[in-house]
């Protein structure tokens, strides 16, 4: 299995999805435990099977085989163009057997049953198959990868590469500037259509190695593109994969108290310098330079229908292309921006910046581009405290550099010509100013990342932890799928944070309890003032602050089709219905805990029915402690670890939590107290754990090998 299809197959951890809190349950899957599972998994990348709607753990008809073949097959091999086999087929919906499976690989290829047989029966040894046994899904996946990547004894080819063509034409691309669902934007030679298959290859060592579209970001160049006759980009090969040292920023018209953004959109974009810049475009492989501007002097760009209009006092101009702003010396240039505010002033970006027009109609994106390095200069400051120290800021350095890269792996913003934006779907970026201590964490860590598996890991992190952090697939499900629990992240495992005691099993609900419970527990996170809370809430504050959010993540479970909040009895969930009612709160039952301890399934009982909240912003979510959610006349009180307390906080501090009900004589529920620890997800780094670490004269390596499970650190640049 090929180190990029492991990552790919991993968690994304998509902001919107993680704002929205979306998940559902299912028992442990046999799927994510498959020996064959990423095999299935490449080649839904690869969009040879499809990625929902199918189970590979099916037996397979010979219709699906060959039809799967055909996409497999079909503009990869020489010679070879599968068509309407499904018609030929006497029986189609029966199932294959292993002989014909092979069989019909060997048609595949454009071999002779007994070479293609032999051949095929050689890298597939791994089934053990007699010839009339059946075929699954996990094994048509294994068959069809080992076509694409396994070499047999003494040769240097996959059977596949024998019969790889490249394509009609071919070009060697200038810089990747966008990416959309069909169609991909270049610098020089601008929008050119991707076919519905395109696929992207490394070609190292004249080895050829299939990969996931994906792996194609926003910001590469020189890639060989190979297009098929109806002149999409069919094939996409990658000289070498290495890794980004710019990145590139969506920079917000505004950001909210909390650092995420509000927009991208800007009516108007104003800036200026200190010294001289230029306004340029790019024509095949060259600058143009339209304007340079003076000291301090302002230009206004301005979307005029699709066209950015570039204003300077009297002077007009309408371009019909990306603008690039970049320093008319060589040295850098800082730019400020005067049309948005960070932190009561306006920001100053480093690097170079391009606008182009929105997705929307009449406004400006607003991108800058400039080294990693550079970046984390405006990112760290706004993670931790300064008070903390160089040791700290060089963890949070390592972790930030790690996120980035894995960001741009990833793509979200590659529609709006950027790797990541300027708030918490990504980093905050720009909303603190740069200090020594901070830059010189990160000079001294330059190009140093935690990697598992010889992949860049996804470096998440989060506030504080309870006391043991949380397995990525009991918090976050499995993004393809939407399954939950997710697909385990083996860098990514629930580990005990308390010094020198042993922890119970916290999936047992006494205790968790207790443990949540305990004041006296020595650990790393009892820095921070969330290391334990508490939250007192009436029965009836409790069916207020319910009945108003449960049909709201019924909402979100809506926007992405889903069926994450489910109704198990009694009346349905209406995000529609003003007086939506869960009836007297009966029970409040955990279904299912973490190894962490945090809750991932909770079950509402009332009166009108029964209802069940999967995964932890969704638990968070649904019991806000807020004065109007709750309708108190009195504000909801969080009481902290350190005895200080915050007033009507916007969600629970975290799900690692539980719950002690008092009842009256008649058994009906009259308070219910909430005792918890932690602050946010809990998976990865804990930064307040971090904090802790340091005070106790624990070097970054060592910090960070606690958080993520079996990383190894490695300087990459």
């Amino acid at each position: 299995m090929s180190n990029f299809f492991k990552k790919f197959s991993l968690y994304i951890g998509l902001s919107l999805v993680a704002f929205l809190g979306l998940t559902f349950i299912v028992q442990a899957s046999d799927q994510l435990m498959h020996p064959f599972f990423d095999e299935v998994e490449a080649l839904i990348a690869l969009k040879v099977l499809p990625g929902t709607d199918w189970k590979p753990e099916d037996p397979v008809t010979y219709r699906d085989y060959v039809s799967f073949g055909e996409k497999l097959i079909n503009g990869r091999a020489k010679d070879v163009i599968l068509s309407n086999l499904t018609d030929k087929l006497v029986n189609p919906e029966a199932v294959i057997t292993y002989q014909d499976a092979l069989k019909y690989a060997s048609l595949f290829l454009g071999l002779s049953d007994e070479t293609g047989i032999a051949k095929i029966k050689e890298i597939t040894g791994e089934l053990k198959k007699t010839d009339t046994d059946r075929i699954n899904g996990y094994e048509m996946a294994y068959i069809f990868y080992n076509l694409l990547y396994s070499k047999r004894k003494g040769e240097s080819r996959t059977v596949l590469e024998e019969r790889y063509i490249l394509g009609e034409r071919e070009i060697i691309a200038s810089k990747i500037m966008q990416i959309t669902n069909d169609q991909i934007i270049l610098e020089d030679e601008g929008a050119l259509p991707l076919a519905k298959d395109v696929q992207a290859f490394l070609i190292k060592d004249n080895i050829v190695t299939p990969l996931g579209f994906s792996r194609v970001s926003v910001g590469m160049s020189d890639l060989k593109f190979l297009f098929n006759k109806e002149g999409q980009v069919k094939t996409i090969i990658l000289p070498d994969l290495d890794f980004p040292e710019n990145i590139r920023v969506l920079i917000s018209q505004e950001l909210s108290e909390w650092g995420s953004s509000k927009s991208y959109d800007f009516a108007e974009i104003k800036i200026k310098a200190e010294q001289p810049f230029k306004i340029i475009t790019h024509k095949k492989g060259e600058d143009i330079i339209n304007f340079v501007t003076e000291q301090d002097e302002i230009i206004t760009f301005t979307n005029q229908d699709g066209q950015i209009q570039v204003t300077v006092g009297n002077y007009n101009e309408l371009i019909n292309d990306r603008v690039y702003i970049k320093s008319f010396y060589p040295h850098n240039l800082q730019f400020e921006v005067l049309s948005t505010i960070r932190k009561g002033k306006n920001p100053v970006y480093a690097g170079h910046m391009e606008i182009i027009p929105s997705e929307k109609a009449g406004y400006l994106y607003l991108i800058n581009e400039l080294p990693i390095e550079m970046y984390l200069r405006k990112v760290v400051p706004s993670e931790i405290p300064f008070s903390w120290g160089k040791e700290a800021f060089k963890v949070q350095a390592i972790a930030a550099r790690s996120y980035a890269i894995s960001q741009i792996q990833m793509g979200r913003f590659e529609s709006k010509s950027a790797n990541v934006d300027d708030s918490t779907a990504s980093q905050v970026y720009n909303n603190c100013d740069e200090s020594t201590l901070v830059n010189e964490a990160i000079d001294e860590t330059r190009g140093i990342v935690p990697m598992y598996d010889g992949e860049v890991i996804d470096a998440v992190f989060f506030s504080t932890s309870a006391g043991y952090t949380a397995n990525n697939e009991d918090v976050w499900h499995y993004y393809r799928t939407k399954e939950f629990p997710g697909k385990p992240i083996p860098y990514l495992r629930a580990r005990s944070q308390i010094i020198n005691k042993n922890v119970p099993d916290l999936t047992k609900e006494e205790n968790a309890l207790a443990f949540f419970k305990d004041q006296t527990l020595e650990s790393f996170d009892a820095v921070s003032p969330y290391y334990r809370w508490r939250i007192e809430l009436t029965r009836e504050e409790l069916e207020n602050t319910i009945n108003k959010n449960l049909p709201a993540r019924e909402r979100a479970d809506g926007i992405l089709k889903t069926d994450f909040i489910q109704t198990l009895t009694g009346i349905p969930v209406d995000p529609e219905n003003p007086d939506f009612s869960i009836g007297t709160l009966k029970d409040l039952k955990v279904v299912r805990r973490g190894e962490g301890g945090n809750i991932m399934v909770l079950d509402i009982i009332g009166t009108n029915g029964t209802y069940r909240v999967m995964k932890e912003y969704n638990i968070r979510f649904v019991i806000r402690p807020q004065k109007d959610m709750t309708g108190s006349k009195e504000d909801v009180i969080l009481h902290r670890y350190d005895g200080s307390v915050y007033r009507n906080y916007s969600i629970l501090p975290s799900a690692f939590a539980a719950f002690e009900i008092e009842r009256d004589e008649q058994g009906e529920i009259t308070k219910v107290t909430i005792y918890g620890g932690g602050n946010g997800h809990g998976v990865g780094m804990s930064q307040w754990g971090v904090k802790g670490m340091v005070d106790m004269g624990y070097t970054y390596d060592q910090i960070l090998k606690n958080y993520y499970t079996g990383i190894e650190l490695k300087k990459i640049y």
